[in-house]
C-alpha cells in the first residue's frame, strides 16, 4: 500500500481529532453508552456492608447480584495466600484475648487462621464463617467464566499470587494504591488486568492531580481501571470537584481505561455509602463503573439511569465525535482491498474500527477473508481455483495467492492475514477495537487464541446462538447482531425481529446492526420513526444501535438523516465519507 494514502489518511484522523475539540466540546459522555450488562460494580471488601467482609458467602452473594466482589489478601505464617483486610484481628475479633488481637495473619498458620471464627463479628446468623484461601476463591471463578473477582493485595509475594490465580487470570483484576506494584504485576502476570485505587476520601483535587501528572508520565503503565474514592462536605459540596470527576474520567476513557467511582464516608459524609442521589451525580458526571458498600442502592441508581434515557437523544450530546464508533466495513470499505493487514492499521490510524470476516484454512489456521469462494477476489485465477474457498486450501497454499491486486496495481502483492497477526496488532494499541464476522470458525479455538486481546474482539453475525455461546467462552469481549432487511428479512418487519431481541433483554449483546437503505429523497427503510423508536429502546440498556447504508452510503445526506434518527455508530464502505459526514454534523449541531 502507497505510504501517501496511509499519510493522507492519518492526516484526516488528525484534522477529526483536532476538530473534536471545536466540534464536540459539549458532548458529556454517560455510562449509558455501556451495555448495561457490563457495568462493573465492585463489591468493596467481598460484599460491603450486606454481608461479613472477604469469606465465601460474601462472594456467592456479590455474584449473584452480578457484582465483582473485591477482596483484601494477605500471608500466613506458613505462606499460604488468604483473604483479610486488617492488619490485626480486634476489629474482626472483638472477644478475643487482647493480647491475641494484636496478631496478624502473618503471625499465624494457615491451620490457626483457619480456626478463627470471622462472622460472628456481624451477628449470631453469620456465625462460623472461616477465613478463605487463594485456592478456594480460584475454584470459585472456575465454576463460571463470566465471574471475576478484584485482588487487593496488602501483604503477599506478587510471583506466588500470579502462580495460584494463573488458570483464571483473565478473571483477576489485581488493585492496590501504589501505580508501581501494578506496572510489577504486568510483568509477572502479561495481559491481566490491574486497577489503581486513590482518594480514601482524603485528597483535593490539587493533591489528585499530582498523582495524575506523575501516572502520565509512566503512561499509565499497567492501569486497566481507576478507582476514585469520592465524598461530600456537610453542606453537600463533591470532594473532589465534579470539574476533575468529569475531566479525569474523560480523559482516562480516551486512554481506554475504565473510571470507576465510588462513594467514600467520612466525618462529615457518614451516609455516603447509601446516598442514591451521589451514586445518580457520579453517573452524571461519567464514572463508567462503580465501588460500593452497598450494591443494592448503586444497582438501583443504575436501573434508574438508564430508564430515564432521553426520548429525543442526539449524538451529539452524548458521545464526543472522536469517540464514535465507524466500524469499516471488510477493513476500510472500498477505500482498501478488504481483510489484510495493511488495511487494518491504515483503519486504526485512521480513527477506523476494522472489520474482518474470519474462516479457517483446510489445516486449520484462523485467517481473514469474506467470500465463499477467489472468484470476485482473484479474477484472473484459472477457474478451478476461483471455484474454490478458504476451507478448500492450506495456510501455505491461501499465503500464494494474491489478494490485493483486485483493486489495482498498487495493492499488488497483498496477503491474507491471519488471526495471530491480527492479535499482535491489537496488543500495540489496548484502543484498537476489531470486529470480526463469523463465516466459519471453531468458537472454542478462536477464543483460545484470541484470549489476551478479548476486551478489543467484537464478535459479529445475524444469528444470536453462536454469539450467545461466544460471550460465555469471552465474557470480556463484545458482540454484534447484524439485522439485514434486504436479502433476508425486510424493513417493515424489522421492529417485529427488533422488539424479541429487545424481550430477551438482548441477550447479553454490545451492538445491535440495522441494514438500511436510503433513496435520492432521502427516504429511510426502515423508516425514521422505526429507528427512533429502536434506538431509545437500546439506549435503556446502553446497546449501541448501528446502521449500514446499502444504498447512497457515502452521501452526507444519508447520515444526516440517520444521526437525526438516533443513530449512535455506523458501518461503512466509504469510511472517509463517513467522517466527513460525522464531523459537520457536529459543526453543524454546535453551531445551534
Amino acid at each position: 500500500m502507497k505510504l501517501r494514502n496511509v499519510c493522507a489518511f492519518i492526516a484526516l484522523s488528525l484534522v477529526s481529532t483536532l476538530a473534536t475539540s471545536a466540534f464536540a466540546k459539549d458532548a458529556q459522555w454517560t455510562v449509558r453508552n455501556k451495555p448495561r450488562d457490563t457495568i462493573t460494580v465492585i463489591a468493596h471488601r467481598g460484599a460491603g456492608d450486606l454481608a461479613p467482609e472477604n469469606c465465601l458467602s460474601s462472594l456467592e452473594l456479590s455474584w449473584s447480584m452480578g457484582a465483582v466482589p473485591e477482596v483484601d489478601v494477605r500471608s500466613t505464617k506458613d505462606g499460604r495466600i488468604v483473604m483479610f483486610h486488617d492488619g490485626n484481628f480486634n476489629r474482626i475479633l472483638p472477644d478475643a484475648d487482647p493480647e491475641f488481637k494484636k496478631k496478624t495473619i502473618a503471625d499465624l498458620t494457615f491451620d490457626e487462621v483457619r480456626a478463627l471464627d470471622i462472622g460472628a463479628y456481624r451477628g449470631e446468623k453469620f456465625k462460623g464463617e472461616k477465613i478463605v484461601s487463594i485456592e478456594e476463591i480460584v475454584e470459585a471463578l472456575k465454576k463460571d467464566a463470566r465471574r471475576h473477582v478484584v485482588i487487593d493485595v496488602k501483604e503477599v509475594d506478587l510471583k506466588a499470587l500470579a502462580k495460584a490465580v494463573y488458570d483464571v487470570r483473565f478473571q483477576v483484576t489485581l488493585t492496590t494504591s501504589n501505580e508501581d506494584l501494578l506496572a510489577q504485576w504486568l510483568e509477572i502476570c502479561p495481559n491481566a488486568d490491574g486497577t489503581l485505587w486513590m482518594g480514601l476520601g482524603q485528597m483535593n483535587d490539587e493533591q489528585l492531580e499530582a498523582r495524575f501528572k506523575t501516572l502520565r508520565e509512566k503512561n499509565f503503565r499497567g492501569i486497566n481501571r481507576f478507582h476514585l474514592h469520592v465524598t461530600r462536605d456537610a453542606d453537600g459540596n463533591l470532594s473532589p470537584t465534579p470539574e476533575f470527576i468529569r475531566s479525569h474520567g474523560d480523559e482516562l476513557r480516551r486512554r481506554g481505561i475504565e473510571f470507576q467511582a465510588m462513594p467514600w464516608p467520612t466525618k462529615t459524609c457518614p451516609g455516603a455509602k447509601t446516598d442514591y442521589d451521589l451514586f445518580k451525580t457520579l453517573l452524571e458526571l461519567g464514572a463508567m463503573g462503580f465501588g460500593a458498600d452497598r450494591m443494592d442502592v448503586a444497582y438501583k441508581a443504575l436501573d434508574d439511569f438508564y430508564a430515564e434515557s432521553p426520548e429525543d437523544w442526539n449524538i451529539c450530546d452524548n458521545i464526543p465525535l472522536d469517540e464514535v464508533v465507524v466500524m469499516g466495513h471488510r477493513g476500510m470499505g472500498n477505500e482498501a482491498p478488504e481483510g489484510t493487514i495493511k488495511t487494518f492499521q491504515l483503519a486504526w490510524a485512521s480513527g477506523i474500527c476494522p472489520e474482518a470476516d474470519v474462516r479457517t484454512t483446510k489445516d486449520g489456521v484462523i485467517v481473514s477473508f469474506h467470500d465463499d469462494n477467489f472468484a470476485r477476489i482473484l479474477k484472473d485465477a484459472p477457474e478451478e481455483i476461483k471455484k474454490k474457498g478458504v476451507e478448500d486450501v492450506t495456510y501455505d497454499e491461501l499465503m500464494k495467492l494474491d489478494v490485493g491486486a483486485y483493486k489495482g496495481e498498487e495493492y499488488r502483492g497483498e496477503r491474507a492475514v491471519t488471526i495471530k497477526e491480527i492479535v499482535d496488532e491489537l496488543k500495540k494499541d489496548r484502543r484498537r477495537l476489531i470486529f470480526c464476522d463469523l463465516k466459519n470458525i471453531d468458537l472454542k479455538q478462536f477464543a483460545k487464541e484470541t484470549e489476551e486481546v478479548h476486551p478489543q474482539i467484537c464478535l459479529t453475525g445475524p444469528d444470536v446462538a453462536p454469539l450467545v455461546e461466544w460471550k460465555k467462552l469471552a465474557p470480556r469481549s463484545k458482540t454484534l447482531i447484524w439485522m439485514p432487511t434486504t436479502w433476508s428479512g425486510t424493513p417493515e418487519n424489522f421492529e417485529e425481529r427488533f422488539l424479541k431481541l429487545r424481550d430477551a433483554d438482548f441477550y447479553g449483546l454490545d451492538f445491535v446492526q440495522v441494514h438500511v437503505t436510503v433513496d435520492a429523497d432521502v427516504n429511510v427503510k426502515p423508516t425514521v420513526d422505526v429507528l427512533r423508536r429502536c434506538g431509545n429502546e437500546c439506549r435503556k440498556r446502553g446497546v449501541t444501535f448501528e446502521a449500514i447504508t446499502w444504498t447512497n452510503g457515502d452521501k452526507e445526506s444519508s447520515y444526516n438523516a440517520l444521526l437525526d434518527a438516533g443513530l449512535a455508530s455506523f458501518a461503512t464502505d466509504y469510511p472517509t465519507k463517513t467522517k466527513e459526514a460525522l464531523k459537520k454534523y457536529y459543526e453543524a449541531h454546535n453551531q445551534k
